[in-house]
Formats: structure tokens, C-alpha cells, sequence
């Protein structure tokens, strides 16, 4: 049997002009309410029924994706991703959150039954996938990453600059060797911590532009490294760095690499902070409960989660808009790793 305007009326205990009025669009109900009867046709089928409300209901959508192994490797995006959702819910959108996996990408069904105003992707997507996303039309914002392929409106942390004010504010605590820890080949935001890093050493003149490779080389670790973070295999980061030139201090890509060395050079039988120092990025849960405390830089994960969803839906309502990248600043958060 085909559902009606009555039956949703029903399920919610409301009028059936109610219903009129939010699936028609017009004034008379309130927000939330507008906002359940709208998902309540959907699930009922409604909106499929009559394609005559598509549009109404997918003004009030936005598409959210994430790749599913964040949700097991990562505590940064689930902060990012909670404000997303709840920035969704200020602005009077539905957020339809959906998993991926990059080698495997489909189009999730709000995309392709056009029930959605606008994409969000937060963290990593190839290229191609980017791209299967831009041939739909719809506003697409990356969160957390960008891509060079083609110009996309992206909100990212400022993280050439968190590197860089990590390293000189270690550097003007005394320390002469800094090394750094992380697979600048995984992504865009742990290239631009190591350049800032590098940019930092050089400018100090503890370096030269001429022996800056040698010196990075000799105390530092930058490929290869990052799929024994996501397992967290110790073990391995053990063997990584038993036997190598160690650094007074290392600056790391992220909170999950300084927690996985803390406890490698644990392990080794070092002490940290008194033997050497290890410093984060990032600012996550991890910080804290790692032993020592996590010194690191503070992202404003709250903040990037918020003004996505604001670009997009600027996006949606003005699709010539030139497109942004917006860069959030970041601070230091002094705690025990380091002395």
C-alpha cells in the first residue's frame, strides 16, 4: 500500500496540514518539527513515492563521508566529526553519515537519489573518488585534507605553522638535536608539520640550507612507518629505532605516533622526557592518557568541524563563489614529555 500524508501525520500524532506545509516548504510549522516530518516521509517512503518533494527534502540534507578505518585508528576525527553533526543540527540539516573505503567507493544512495544539497569529506580520498564526487554537481568540501588535482573548497589546521612553532619553541629550550617521527609520504598535513619542522631548524641556524638533509636523515624517521601506527604494532617501532642515532627530542606527525614512540623507546629502556624528549600533534585523548602526558600542538577540532559545515551550506546557496581554502590556527599545550 502506498503511504500517505495521513499515515506520517499519524506516526507523529500531528495534523495532516502539517505535513503539507514542511513537504511543500512553506511557513507555519517549526524547525524541528519541519525537520521529523521530513525524515519521517522518507522512511516511511514518502519522498520516494512522490518525486514531486525530492527537492524540498534534499535542500535539507547534507551527505557526510569518512573512511571507515578512522572510526578504529583515529581519536582526532570522531571530535571532528561530532561537531560536524552537531553544527548540522544548528543549521536546520539532516546529516546522513556514511563509511567508505577508498579502494572500494560507491556512492552512497543520498547522492545518487539526489537527497542531499551537499557533500562533506572529512579526512582522505583519492583523487579518483574526488572526483566521482565533483561529476555529481553538488557542492563538495573537504575536511581535514586537500587535493591538488582539482580546485575543492577545503578547511584544513595550519599545519606548516604547528610544526614550525613546535620545533622553535623546543629549539628555545636549549635542545640542539631534533629529529622527526612520521610517514610524510601518508598525507598533505604530516608533509607540511615535517616542512615547518625543517623550515624552523634552518631559520634557528642550527642548520644550513646545505646540511639540513643530513642532519633530518641522521636523527629522524619519514617513511614507511604509518600502517604499524594504525596497528598499533610496537614491536615493530622497536625495531625501527633499536640501534639508530636517537635525537634529544623528537617532533612527531601526530599523538598516535608520540604515544606508539613513548612506549618503543620505553621498551629500549630509555626514559621520557629525562633521555629524550617526545612531543605530538594534534591534541587528542591520547595525550593524556598516555605515561608521560603528551606534550603537543592543540588543533581546534571543534572549530574545523563547525566551519565546514558553514562552507558548505555557502556553497549550496552560492555556487559561483570563488573556492576557499581555509587554514585554522594552533597552539602549544605544554604537559610532561618534554622536560
Amino acid at each position: 500500500m502506498k503511504v500517505t500524508m495521513k499515515d506520517i501525520a499519524d506516526a507523529l500524532n500531528i495534523s495532516i496540514n502539517a505535513v503539507s506545509i514542511a513537504l511543500n516548504d512553506k511557513q507555519g510549522v517549526g524547525e524541528k518539527l519541519r525537520f521529523d516530518i521530513l525524515k519521517t516521509a522518507d522512511e516511511m517512503g514518502y519522498i520516494n513515492q512522490k518525486k514531486d518533494y525530492l527537492s524540498v527534502y534534499s535542500k535539507s540534507n547534507l551527505c557526510i563521508l569518512m573512511q571507515s578505518f578512522y572510526l578504529d585508528t583515529e581519536f582526532f576525527y570522531t571530535t571532528v566529526l561530532e561537531s560536524i553533526v552537531e553544527e548540522t543540527k544548528e543549521q536546520g540539516y539532516f546529516s546522513h553519515i556514511n563509511y567508505f573505503l577508498d579502494q572500494d567507493f560507491m556512492l552512497p544512495k543520498c547522492i545518487t537519489e539526489r537527497k542531499c544539497a551537499g557533500i562533506l569529506v572529512v579526512g582522505r580520498i583519492s583523487d579518483q573518488n574526488l572526483m566521482i564526487l565533483k561529476d555529481t554537481h553538488l557542492p563538495v568540501v573537504l575536511v581535514d585534507f586537500t587535493s591538488l588535482c582539482d580546485p575543492t573548497d577545503c578547511v584544513l589546521t595550519h599545519n606548516k605553522q604547528g610544526g614550525y612553532m613546535m620545533t622553535s619553541y623546543i629549539l628555545n629550550k636549549g635542545y640542539k638535536s631534533i629529529g622527526f617521527f612520521g610517514d610524510i609520504e601518508y598525507s598533505y598535513a604530516f608533509e607540511d608539520r615535517y616542512i615547518g619542522y625543517k623550515q624552523a631548524l634552518i631559520q634557528s641556524g642550527i642548520v644550513t640550507h646545505q646540511n639540513v638533509d643530513s642532519y633530518i636523515s641522521e636523527y629522524s624517521v619519514l617513511r614507511k612507518i604509518e600502517r604499524y601506527v594504525h596497528l598499533r604494532d610496537e614491536s615493530s617501532i622497536t625495531n625501527i629505532i633499536k640501534g639508530k642515532a636517537l635525537p634529544e627530542v623528537f617532533v612527531c606527525a601526530n599523538d598516535s605516533n608520540a604515544n606508539l614512540l613513548i612506549k618503543a623507546l620505553v621498551n629500549l629502556g630509555y626514559h621520557v622526557p629525562n633521555d629524550i624528549g617526545v612531543v605530538g600533534f594534534d591534541d587528542t585523548l591520547l595525550c593524556t592518557k598516555s605515561s608521560p602526558k603528551i606534550t603537543t600542538v592543540q588543533v581546534q577540532k571543534e572549530l574545523m568541524g563547525q566551519v565546514s559545515v558553514r562552507k558548505l551550506i555557502e556553497r549550496i546557496q552560492r555556487k559561483d563563489s570563488h573556492t576557499m581554502t581555509e587554514l585554522l590556527s594552533v597552539k602549544i599545550i605544554e604537559r610532561e614529555s618534554l622536560k
